[in-house]
């Protein structure tokens, strides 16, 4: 069983090495992971206007949910400022700004009672992002924009840490997911069926870590790790927000979770942007080249 610990004053280098050997970390919010937080309330409460966001659902069909929710999510991850917030938050934890690449962050939503689990509220069953064809060098970053109680936050399951989960991450391609899938999820309402890998067993409740958190705390954990969004089963929509790091000297020296069990094709790496300037990371088939 991985290592669960709260709060941390380790360097970069020494969170890394826990996270990859599968420390999950819980942390207590920061002046810059508030900010951040406040920065995504900002855009989500200007899409729903004078509906309160938590509770909008209530209030408005799902087609006309949808209508605000899609472009919201595109606006937030593609401004640059919401980029320049998550530098602020990253250098204030010690990262290496020219080592460091991070992706952009991505606005979650996922409203109560089975009201939408699919398309831009996609109820993501067990899995992990190496599934998703990330690198196990990667490191995952989640945040609550609004409190969470255990019914409306994330679930882990440490236990699979090491133990291989079949499931069918071999169909999986990285390169369709940005050409078709990634496109298509405003189009899915009533059922997602883009392509998602997933797990080919079912997991015993024990085996789940729910947990709680106020507004900008936040919680790292690697790529490698198992875990699921929660079935919100509350009485409000779930805002999160989450990005995944990236340093280049992992990536070169090899270092990172170990691959138990993905075999999807492709790479995210071209989604990276370095934290000093926000270049691209350059990189090609056969691996990183700067």
């Amino acid at each position: 069983m991985p290592d669960i610990i709260f709060s941390f004053a380790d360097s970069d280098s020494q969170r890394r090495k826990r996270v990859f050997e599968g420390a999950i970390l819980f942390c207590p919010a920061t002046d810059e992971s508030r900010s951040l937080c406040n920065r995504a309330r900002e855009y989500v409460r200007e899409a729903f206007g004078e509906l309160d966001p938590e509770h909008a659902q209530e209030s408005t069909s799902v087609e006309r949910f949808v209508e605000i929710v899609g472009p919201l999510k595109s606006r937030y991850t593609n401004a640059t400022a919401t980029k320049e917030y998550v530098r602020a938050f990253l250098l204030s934890l010690g990262v290496d700004p020219e080592t460091t690449y991070f992706d952009v962050p991505r606005l979650r939503v996922v409203p109560h009672s089975n009201y939408l689990t699919a398309g831009v509220s996609y109820a993501y069953r067990a899995h992990r992002d190496t599934w998703y064809s990330s690198s196990p060098s990667q490191i995952n970053w989640w945040l609550p924009v609004w409190q969470v109680t255990p019914a409306r936050a994330m679930t882990f399951y440490p236990s699979y840490w090491e133990r291989p989960v079949p499931n069918t991450s071999q169909d999986f391609d990285y390169n369709e997911w940005k050409s078709v899938g990634r496109g298509a999820a405003q189009s899915q309402i009533k059922q997602d069926t883009r392509k998602h890998p997933l797990p080919m067993q079912e997991f015993a409740r024990e085996e789940e870590l729910h947990y709680g958190a106020a507004a900008g705390d936040f919680v790292v954990f690697s790529a490698a790790h198992l875990h699921a969004t929660t079935p919100n089963t509350s009485d409000a929509t779930r805002y999160s927000i989450d990005f995944r790091t990236i340093n280049i000297d992992d990536l070169r020296r090899s270092e990172g979770a170990r691959n138990v069990d993905s075999r999807a094709r492709g790479s995210t790496l071209g989604d990276f942007l370095r934290v000093e300037d926000f270049h691209p990371i350059e990189c090609c088939d056969a691996g990183v080249v700067a």
